[in-house]
């Protein structure tokens, strides 16, 4: 039984990995420019659904927290994905840095709720990266925009109100997520 479960994780990892690469070069090609501030166009609203869900911590989260921001940086993640963590140091250390009217917050999209099996997984992986940004379960609320997710990591902007800025980054792109904040943020001037 072992010998399957780990097959079918390492099947699974692969399959990811693989996504993740494929959709980072399509993301790149169907990008639109950082001054580009209208809403996403997708079968998903126009903007983050209402929601109540724990962080990784046990707090109540709702999507008040946008407007805490000019400008939120959402990070979709999952426990499975090796690019996913390798670029949480990163993210964590780009968090530290920004002005006041930018925010990041990180969900797990793997992590539905506090009893799920990857729960602990998920708060190993923050606490190993030295990750202290906000980080959301994938409650029931977040199902509509995981299912148009075509890999992790996939980064969406939420205005202070929170709707949908500019295109989702497909693939880990740290400097690709700055440069875009930074083009809404001179717009915003």
């Amino acid at each position: 039984m072992k010998k399957l479960t780990v097959l079918f994780l390492s099947f699974l990892l692969c399959f990811c990995m693989c996504a993740c690469s494929q959709k980072k070069d399509e993301a790149a090609e169907e990008k639109k420019t950082v001054t580009e501030t209208e809403p996403k166009e997708s079968d998903v609203s126009e903007s983050m659904p209402e929601f109540s869900v724990k962080d990784l911590e046990g707090n109540t989260v709702t999507n008040d927290i946008f407007s805490q921001a000019d400008i939120t940086v959402v990070n979709f993640w999952a426990t499975y994905c090796s690019p996913c963590i390798n670029e949480m140091p990163e993210l964590n250390e780009w968090s530290e840095s920004m002005p006041e009217n930018v925010q990041i917050i990180g969900i797990a999209a793997d992590v539905p709720s506090e009893d799920s099996d990857q729960y602990a997984l998920a708060q190993q992986i923050v606490e190993k990266t030295g990750v202290k940004f906000v980080n959301l379960l994938a409650g029931e609320e977040f199902i509509p925009i995981i299912r148009e997710i075509v890999g992790v990591p996939t980064t969406f902007f939420v205005d202070s109100e929170g709707k949908f800025v500019g295109s989702p980054i497909v693939g880990a792109d740290v400097a690709g997520y700055k440069s875009f904040v930074e083009g809404y943020l001179d717009a915003l001037e």
